[in-house]
């Protein structure tokens, strides 16, 4: 299974030129790579596959062409959604956070924000995923474009998408599908994915009904940020259970570092 971050490079390198200029404003992110780049590059990537007769993985769609043209590919391509696409949009996303919202492909304005969950629940999207990027203050302060793109994700994961679920964006079981089932399927991870005979015991225990406010004081990663910081949820996770073993207690880590995860392809 190839996966591909589809952004059409020659469409940008003269977005740059042509739209970005000399400017130093980080809302024009999503502008200079613009939803024509992202589309180009995913209707070239699903030719090719469909070519050549092998799946691919679209990674973190952002637009509603895209969308469009991706529920008629379902036979040779699926898709990937990112925690901060389906929650943040522009322009009050850059307003509000400044180059702490700069990620590629970039946060976009709110018809393709509705047009990521309109899809997500018609059922084009195999899988939802943070694209964690433990970029520190320090780098992020560095001004536009210089500021390197991506968010710290990894730990917001679970209590944002469960609030998404408790204000009926999505139902829980459609979650689970989307963060256990769904990568399994599309990847063939060994073991993993769902509640059987052989498969690892791995479980994520959550309160629904718990209330929290997301802080950057929370967050284990070297990062020591987010961009939901003050940000108030309903949903929080409990207890973290890898292969049996409890690895995180109402916010505590247990364990120091994971394990590599096998595919199946590779034990074949």
């Amino acid at each position: 299974m190839i996966a591909v971050h589809a952004e059409d490079q020659m469409i940008m390198n003269e977005n740059m030129k042509t739209i970005l200029g000399d400017s130093d404003d980080v809302s024009m992110h999503c502008k200079w790579r613009s939803p024509e780049s992202c589309l180009s590059a995913t209707k070239r990537v699903v030719a090719i596959a469909e070519k050549y007769s092998r799946r691919v993985h679209i990674l973190h769609i952002t637009t509603a062409e895209e969308m469009e043209f991706l529920k008629t590919k379902k036979h040779i391509a699926s898709v990937e959604l990112l925690t901060n696409h389906l929650t943040l949009f522009a322009p009050d996303c850059y307003e509000n956070l400044g180059t702490l919202a700069q990620q590629n492909p970039p946060i976009r304005e709110k018809h393709h924000h509705d047009a990521l969950w309109k899809a997500l629940n018609e059922g084009i999207v195999d899988i939802v995923a943070s694209d964690h990027a433990p970029h520190t203050l320090d780098e992020k302060a560095q001004s536009y474009p210089n500021s390197p793109s991506g968010t710290p994700g990894v730990q917001t994961l679970v209590p944002i998408m469960l609030n998404h679920v408790n204000s009926g964006k999505l139902t829980l079981e459609k979650l689970v599908d989307l963060w256990s089932y769904g990568p399994e399927r599309i990847h063939k991870i060994y073991n993993k994915g769902r509640i059987s005979l052989g498969y690892d015991a791995d479980f994520t225990i959550v309160d629904m009904n718990k209330e929290m406010t997301i802080t950057n004081s929370q967050q284990k990663s070297r990062t020591g940020w987010t961009p939901y910081d003050g940000m108030k949820v309903k949903g929080w996770p409990l207890y973290t259970i890898i292969r049996g073993n409890i690895v995180m207690r109402e916010d505590e880590l247990l364990e120091p570092i994971g394990k590599e995860i096998q595919f199946k392809e590779t034990l074949s």
